[in-house]
């Protein structure tokens, strides 16, 4: 069932990637005029977004269906690659990530913080359950499941050269893995790349906390835009 305009923009729960996917989906049967539109209020509702934010911008310009295979496909590259660094070892990670998702299916076993407020991560405890053994733990316990798990990774909804965006517990996760020195990963395709805006449930990670995953594979910061 295709989303509508309402289901898009008041969406809280969802990855920044599949509200992506939402919006090119809805966009793709509209008129060009309509098209425009319905992107400025889609990026208006989600200012935090950079990745979605720059996609609704190249709605102007480009042709929503062209624009969705290309976002899939780095959507899809960027989650092999975390498959390929998170093979047969146990994982922890927060809030929900599409692209995240996509990637821990080859993992030994996934620690899913619940990320309040919201609670996102039960949902995404849900979904990988069905592909890969997972445990739902509370935030307080980050410090204990960090402990016992090899590798950190979680989604972003914006980067930067100086780092990036994500939901609020992020740091706290990223300050934890570098005192028990364990990688952090934060997986996100180069079309999120732009100016950050941090709102509310949301925190800023800075670069030094993290290793960049794009579907480039391991990315410098620098390189980043």
């Amino acid at each position: 069932m295709n989303p509508d305009i309402k289901d898009i923009t008041e969406d809280r729960r969802s990855g920044s990637s599949r509200i992506v996917e939402k919006a090119l989906r809805y966009l793709e049967n509209l008129d060009r005029d309509e098209q425009i539109e319905a992107a400025k209020q889609i990026a208006m509702a989600h200012p935090g977004m950079a990745g979605l934010v720059n996609i609704m911008r190249l709605i102007e310009t480009h042709d929503a269906r062209v624009i969705q295979r290309r976002i899939c496909e780095m959507n899809e590259k960027a989650g092999q690659k975390l498959a390929e660094l998170v093979k047969g070892k146990k994982v922890v990670t927060i809030s929900r990530s599409h692209i995240v998702e996509r990637g821990l299916h080859t993992a030994r076993k996934v620690f899913v913080l619940r990320s309040e407020p919201g609670g996102e991560g039960i949902d995404a405890c849900e979904f990988l359950r069905e592909m890969v053994k997972s445990e739902l733990v509370w935030d307080a316990e980050m410090g204990y499941v960090v402990m016992k798990s090899d590798v950190v990774a979680c989604g972003a909804d914006g980067i930067s050269k100086d780092g990036f965006v994500n939901k609020v517990g992020t740091l706290p996760l990223a300050l934890t893995a570098r005192y028990l020195n364990r990688p952090f990963y934060v997986v996100a395709p180069s079309y999120k790349a732009g100016r950050l805006k941090v709102v509310e449930p949301f925190e800023f990670i800075p670069a030094e906390l993290a290793t960049l995953v794009t579907e480039d594979g391991i990315t410098e910061w620098s390189d980043v835009s």
